[in-house]
């Protein structure tokens, strides 16, 4: 709906047949005329959120922000251990070189 999706009820039995049939959990494109449309399905709450394709490229940029967003997350979860004492580590400077790179043989 962020992306300016509208959410439509399916009112007849044809209408909810199609709703079905739809694949879940992906969005499907729809061509009716020279019209196109995006539908995602939602058939556990009997509805869908269709849009065209100015809603459908919001959509896809909401996800990669989304993605993106996780993706800092997870980054920022790995090395939030800033009391990691890393001069325990077997090897240290001897092997990694006093600049952090592998050391000179």
């Amino acid at each position: 709906m962020a992306s300016g999706f509208r959410v439509i009820t399916p009112k007849t039995a044809a209408q909810k047949q199609k709703l079905q049939n739809l694949p879940a959990g992906n969005v499907t494109m729809v061509k009716k005329g020279k019209k196109t449309y995006y539908v995602f399905p939602d058939p556990a709450h009997n509805q869908a959120y269709v849009g065209g394709p100015k809603e459908y490229r919001a959509y896809q940029q909401l996800r990669a922000d989304k993605k993106l967003a996780r993706e800092d997350l997870q980054d920022a979860e790995m090395y939030q251990d800033a009391t990691m004492e890393w001069s325990m580590w077997e090897g240290g400077e001897g092997v990694w070189g006093p600049m952090g790179g592998p050391g000179a043989f």
